[in-house]
């Protein structure tokens, strides 16, 4: 009997598929390796708003420094040593920045939150009234949202964000007296709200009508992040804005606080250091001028905060009931 060894038969197609694979496989390889490990919000919140705070800490804090303290570690070789200097004034950055995102949410967040209600709240309580009756709910909402702070269970809370709001307080009144709540009008219609309603129906699972009173955003606000990546995609770009606003209100309201001390100081004679925003001149002029303009830029921050916080709540909502399925 004789055997006959065929030779092996390659098939074209398939070495060729198997090459695109591995290919593939390696370009997927290549963009894991060279893809950043922060996300924007990190670059953006984190550490570009603890880059943002450094000048104001040298300002305000930076003649009480003490000489000993030093990033320097005198490492040989001395490019080691200013490897390691540099990786630790860029993590102290990026630490500084998420602690001033940590108490900006407490301090600015949800004092908003407790005076006005949840951005959701606020935006589907202007989908149910008229422009010209728009003013009138949110001085309403505000009521209500001074009457619930002085509950006895909030006293310690309350107390700790009206002390950090103290140089605040006057530019609060007149915002109030004034109604200037532009950055709450919402683009939605009561209409987008009965089709979301509609829409949740068909869903298959528990999710709460959308209604004052129910937890229905984060629901919602789940379902359109699992299924609409682009739309997701401008929300994240909206979440960035507004907590880049928010830490910087943060560090204006802390500005602040600098500024009218040394305002005092100037109207009781004293030897006041120069604010932020004196530019050289002397005198308590330029130290009111100085405080007014921590002031108005901290409220112009605040409104663009809750105009993105708004207009994260309303993307969601369109991009939930618009979306093709």
């Amino acid at each position: 009997m004789t055997f006959v060894i065929q030779p092996p038969v390659y098939r074209r197609d398939l070495l060729e598929a198997l090459g695109r694979g591995y290919l593939m496989a390696g370009l997927d390889a290549v963009k894991d390796l060279v893809k950043p490990p922060f996300a924007n919000y990190d670059i953006v919140v984190y550490f570009g708003c603890g880059l943002f705070s450094l000048p104001f800490l040298m300002h305000y804090v930076g003649k009480l420094r003490v000489d000993k303290t030093s990033f320097n570690f005198n490492i040989d070789p001395p490019f080691v040593s200013t490897l390691i200097t540099t990786l630790s004034l860029l993590f102290s950055v990026y630490i500084l920045g998420h602690i001033i995102a940590y108490v900006g949410s407490q301090i600015v967040e949800k004092t908003m939150d407790s005076l006005f209600g949840k951005s959701s709240t606020v935006v589907l309580c202007g989908t149910q009234v008229s422009r010209d009756d728009f003013r009138s709910m949110i001085t309403g909402r505000l009521r209500k949202g001074l009457n619930g702070l002085m509950t006895k269970e909030q006293w310690f809370s309350t107390t700790v964000r009206v002390v950090a709001h103290a140089p605040l307080i006057p530019a609060y009144l007149a915002l109030a007296y004034l109604e200037v709540y532009g950055y709450y009008r919402t683009r939605l219609s009561a209409d987008v709200i009965a089709s979301a309603n509609e829409k949740i129906g068909g869903l298959g699972v528990k999710v709460p009508k959308i209604a004052d009173g129910n937890e229905w955003f984060k629901p919602l606000e789940a379902v359109v992040a699992n299924n609409n990546v682009v739309a997701t995609a401008r929300m994240y770009n909206y979440l960035v804005i507004s907590g880049l606003f928010r830490s910087i209100c943060l560090i204006l309201l802390c500005s602040s606080w600098f500024e009218l001390i040394y305002l005092i100081e100037s109207l009781c004679g004293y030897a006041a250091n120069d604010g932020l925003l004196m530019f050289g001149n002397d005198g308590t002029l330029p130290h009111l001028i100085s405080f007014a303009s921590i002031c108005l830029i901290y409220l112009f921050s605040l409104f663009s905060y809750l105009k993105f916080q708004r207009r994260y709540v309303e993307d969601a909502v369109f991009a939930f009931v618009y979306v093709k399925t």
